[in-house]
């Protein structure tokens, strides 16, 4: 559970493509791709004890594809992804053989509109777009989760990881998703996930919506998602986020700021985000990433507080290949405030936790 997407594969590797010319005015290809990432994890604190993992799937998760298109004539093509993540530890799958997302659909000169399970729009246009060339080198652990267990989101570790879907931990099934062509940098989408449910059309459904502009050193993005749970308030309501992003770029640094606002419809629990942070290359195939964030709940969660600073060294041998270190501290405060880093499985058993990582990561 992590962010990337086949965007960012699409750039960081050329792939393995079988290309065919089905007729003289038709051509398909398949595209197999995949990210292998894994790492020593060094945590001061998790349920009252220090830690020493072996992680995987952090820097980005291991994933595991395929893409295909087919040219139907006049601008059009037919798409699709499978695409699966897996343990790098053990090989065991996680989510379902192709669980990360799976869709078909058709591209055209004005945008592309698929059906299946796709990535919603707080992470295109939050993480992808924002982040733009600094995306590769965003780690699970920059993201969000903290003290704001009382959100109380399904199937998520300690209720809170990912709340603001800007990491894609989670992706929405049954969904009709349509994404824009680029205008002028201007690009624009929006995404239903369908509930299912006998005798409703509202339970258990989903919606996503985002904008996006890049032109020269900036990029200005905006996106909404709400998804409702079974497990909350019966399918009738769930977790609405909305936020503002945006990234500059001096020479070949770049700066990138975010607004995030979360909130549980049932319960009236939220949080919010303010995050800001620098990618700036250092030396020779050397890259720093900073980062810091602020996030505070409402009276609902009883006010909690959550300070967090992360730091990315990464080193590239080569254009599929780099090794990186990281580490993070994250400070909470309020009643039951305790630190909890995201993708940690346990928190701290206080307000405070660090963690220190050293990885390495191949893309095929």
């Amino acid at each position: 559970m992590t962010m990337i997407s086949r965007k960012l594969l699409g750039r960081l590797l050329p792939g393995l493509a079988v290309t065919c010319a089905a007729t003289a005015h038709a051509q398909s290809s398949v595209t197999l791709y995949g990210v292998m990432d894994a790492g020593i994890t060094y945590v001061n604190n998790q349920g009252g004890h220090a830690n020493w993992l072996l992680d995987t799937g952090m820097l980005s998760p291991n994933l595991f594809g395929l893409r295909g298109s087919e040219s139907l004539g006049g601008g059009l093509k037919a798409v699709f992804t499978i695409e699966g993540q897996y343990a790098l530890d053990n090989g065991a799958s996680i989510g379902g053989l192709f669980g990360r997302q799976t869709f078909v659909g058709l591209s055209s000169p004005w945008g592309t509109l698929t059906l299946g399970r796709h990535y919603d729009f707080s992470f295109d246009m939050l993480a992808v777009l924002r982040y733009g060339p600094s995306f590769p080198f965003v780690s699970l652990h920059n993201l969000r989760h903290g003290p704001f267990g009382g959100l109380g989101i399904p199937n998520m570790p300690g209720g809170a990881m990912d709340f603001d879907r800007v990491g894609g931990a989670e992706r929405i099934p049954n969904s009709i998703k349509f994404s824009s062509a680029n205008y002028g940098g201007l690009t624009f989408g929006a995404l239903y996930g369908l509930g299912e449910q006998p005798g409703s059309f509202s339970r258990d459904r989903a919606y996503s919506a985002g904008v996006g502009y890049e032109r020269g050193p900036f990029a200005l993005s905006a996106a909404i998602t709400e998804v409702r749970y079974a497990a909350i308030n019966n399918g009738n309501d769930g977790i609405r986020t909305w936020g503002l992003g945006g990234r500059y770029a001096l020479g070949t640094s770049n700066i990138n700021a975010l607004y995030t606002n979360t909130r549980n419809t049932f319960t009236g629990g939220g949080v919010q985000v303010l995050q800001a942070g620098v990618t700036m290359p250092v030396a020779p195939a050397t890259t720093v990433l900073a980062d810091y964030q602020y996030q505070w709940a409402n009276a609902a969660l009883n006010r909690n507080h959550a300070h967090q600073v992360g730091l990315t060294l990464d080193y590239a041998f080569s254009r599929r290949t780099d090794t990186y270190l990281g580490a993070v501290y994250q400070r909470g405060s309020g009643t039951g405030a305790a630190a909890w880093i995201p993708g940690l499985m346990i928190g701290s058993d206080n307000k405070s936790q660090v963690l220190v990582r050293a990885g390495i990561r191949h893309v095929f």
